[in-house]
């Protein structure tokens, strides 16, 4: 099956998983028990997972394993940000798996949930047969400045920058942008409060899916995922970055990324001009430009190239395994 629609996948079971620091993360498994494992990394991050990213793999092939990272979603505590750093997701990858008792499995995963399996499929080898992602998020100063700052996705949704920025009396220093909406969030005015968080995800909808706003009032899921991001921002996701250049050269699986051609959160021009990733092009390491996708995969284009990418990684499994 490779088109964009998948069949419905039955709900296995869900539970939480203590993890330790106080987290305990919520997993909810579809599809197939007996099939192959397969972790699904959301992104953000701070999305979470929905019940509709099990639509994106085939159910009759697939154990699907949708685990809210620290603080996301249904993870307790509710957006929790203590204890809550790359280190400790990438920890956590594997308590899941040594919780579920897998020796190996696939990966799959968008924008900071591609970064965050790309590193830990770098450092245990071992463990992922094969990989699909989509819309890498290259937490470099380049990625960040390109997302937050006045010379990158800035200048193609100037207006929109404007609402997003009104106020920071510097532009380009993004600790101060960061500092402002720190404040702006916790807020003891309500109505300042719902701005701060109505224009931060304001800006990330006009780069994910150009055209669309948000309507009505805004959700705790958003609420959350505005709050953990901006805590990842703050601290320069951690030095990600370094861990994604010392994960390259260690990868085994194999591995497909798919970038948007009009994804203009994590631009396709970025990753294609990223040394550390180009390096590792070849056959079973491929970086696939999707003509006319978006960040979202509310767009038809990136959604059916996922769902591709799933199949294509079921047929790397039966010929590895």
């Amino acid at each position: 099956m490779t088109t964009a629609e998948q069949t419905p996948s039955p709900l296995i079971g869900s539970r939480w998983i203590a993890v330790g620091d106080g987290h305990s993360l919520h997993l909810a498994e579809y599809g197939n028990p007996d099939g192959i494992p397969l972790l699904y990394l959301h992104g953000g991050p701070g999305a979470g997972c929905s019940s509709d990213d099990a639509l994106l793999f085939d159910g009759r092939h697939w154990r699907i394993l949708l685990l809210d990272q620290r603080g996301a979603g249904l993870s307790r505590p509710r957006g929790g940000l203590e204890h809550n750093s790359l280190t400790q997701l990438l920890a956590d990858m594997e308590v899941v798996r040594e919780t579920l008792g897998i020796e190996h499995w696939c990966l799959a995963g968008g924008s900071f949930g591609a970064t965050l399996g790309l590193i830990y499929s770098g450092r245990h080898p071992e463990r992922v047969i094969a990989q699909s992602y989509w819309g890498l998020f290259i937490p470099s100063s380049e990625g960040m400045a390109w997302l937050y700052g006045p010379a990158g996705a800035a200048r193609l949704f100037p207006a929109e920058y404007d609402s997003f920025s009104a106020g920071i009396p510097v532009k380009g220093w993004l600790s101060l942008l960061f500092e402002y909406f720190s404040k702006g969030f916790m807020h003891a005015n309500q109505g300042v409060s719902e701005r701060a968080f109505r224009r931060w995800l304001d800006w990330e909808l006009a780069l994910a899916y150009p055209g669309n706003h948000l309507l009505g009032p805004i959700d705790w899921r958003s609420r959350v995922l505005a709050l953990i991001e901006l805590h990842y921002a703050r601290s320069g996701y951690f030095d990600a970055e370094s861990a994604l250049v010392a994960a390259f050269p260690c990868i085994s699986a194999h591995t497909r990324i798919l970038q948007g051609e009009c994804d203009w959160v994590c631009p396709a021009e970025l990753a294609q001009h990223y040394g550390p990733l180009t390096a590792r092009l070849k056959e079973d390491f491929e970086l696939v430009t999707v003509v006319g996708g978006y960040h979202s995969l509310a767009d038809g284009r990136m959604h059916k190239a996922v769902c591709a990418a799933g199949n294509w990684m079921l047929s790397v499994w039966h010929r590895q395994l």
